[in-house]
């Protein structure tokens, strides 16, 4: 999903989870969304599997540049998530 994407639908106050899969340490010091809750990478697999993860709501995964929000997504999408991944990061949702 575009940045643009993500903002309409957020505007929007479309029913979705944004979530960020940065470590803590690395999610506290950069830009966060206000919308977004933090689930590290690791530990979105683990929610997933422990059925913690709504598979009855879009879920977007962000990071700081899409590669580990992408590589959630793919993987979670595969086992029956409605999920999708923010192209390019915050770094794509700063420069939007």
């Amino acid at each position: 999903m575009q940045a643009k994407e993500l903002k309409e639908e957020v505007g929007a106050g479309k029913d979705i989870m944004i979530v960020d899969v940065r470590e803590h340490d690395e999610y506290e010091k950069g830009e966060k969304m206000d919308e977004a809750t933090n689930i590290p990478m690791g530990q979105m697999f683990i929610e997933a599997s422990q059925g913690r993860l709504p598979k009855d709501k879009k879920i977007i995964t962000v990071c700081k540049s899409g590669t580990r929000c992408q590589i959630v997504a793919k993987e979670l999408k595969e086992k029956g998530y409605d999920i999708e991944f923010l192209e390019g990061g915050m770094d794509a949702w700063k420069a939007e």
